[in-house]
């Protein structure tokens, strides 16, 4: 079974490959990466500028990088279903929950690399324009510029798992619905209600989507010259978001083992 699965992972990297719209999604994530010195400048003025990193790689990751991941996750399934191209490729020896595995593999993949882009990026344009001398206070030096990139890449890699599960939930939806645009307005639309919804419903600490800022409080906290720490935070994204992704991951293999592709 993992045999076909990777098998069919690797279709799907082939296929993403020659998409253009697979090509436009880091793109954008850099595009906003450039745009956000006018927000946020940057200047050579001696003072670091770990307050842009942490503004941009938000702006780069928990709102374009998160609406164009959701948008390609709803149209990893319905598209095919819309061109009905689905039942050519389970005409292969390859079964309906692999072939859901496979697309959510493709989705997890485009978030690392969503996160990958816009690290370097934003890392480059700081180091170009502005100053990444460390963080000190009173003359003391509190915080080496290495250990900020190190609390930086650990906080990208706890990001990469609350990216995953909206990955998945756009796969979810997408099993759902035959249309890509439906799938879309749907996984985005249903997106901004519960994240309206969720305080007021006082569920908030349950949904995955609660915890995307997190990644990046003790990167944050220490460009203000404080001593964090990792835990329990980052455990809690971990967990809320590996549940969440499995819930839908489930739904999503369940949904298409019962569809008639027929229709």
């Amino acid at each position: 079974m993992m045999g076909r699965i990777w098998t069919a992972y690797r279709v799907e990297l082939s296929k993403a490959a020659r998409s253009r719209c697979a090509w436009l999604l880091p793109l954008l994530v850099v595009a906003a990466v450039c745009l956000t010195p006018v927000v946020q400048p940057l200047a050579r003025d001696g003072a670091a500028d770990y307050g842009f990193i942490a503004y941009a790689t938000r702006v780069a990751l928990n709102i374009i990088g998160l609406i164009v991941l959701l948008a390609f996750s709803a149209s990893t399934i319905s598209s095919e279903l819309a061109s009905g191209t689905i039942r050519t490729t389970l005409l292969r020896p390859v079964q309906r929950h692999e072939f859901v595995a496979a697309k959510l593999m493709l989705v997890f993949t485009c978030a690392a690399i969503i996160a990958g882009v816009a690290a370097l990026a934003v890392w480059i344009l700081a180091a170009s324009l502005g100053d990444l001398t460390g963080v000190s206070y009173g003359g003391e030096a509190l915080y080496s510029n290495l250990a900020m990139l190190r609390a930086y890449l650990l906080g990208m890699v706890l990001a990469v798992f609350p990216l995953s599960a909206a990955g998945a939930y756009g796969v979810m939806i997408s099993s759902l619905t035959r249309s890509p645009g439906a799938a879309v307005g749907v996984t985005v639309g249903l997106w901004l209600a519960l994240d309206i919804a969720k305080y007021p419903l006082r569920i908030a600490p349950f949904l995955f989507s609660s915890w995307v800022e997190t990644p990046w409080t003790v990167f944050v906290r220490r460009a203000d010259g404080l001593d964090p720490a990792w835990l329990p935070d980052a455990a809690t994204v971990v967990l809320v978001s590996v549940a969440w992704t499995v819930a839908f991951a489930l739904v999503a293999a369940y949904a298409t083992s019962r569809r008639n592709f027929q229709a």
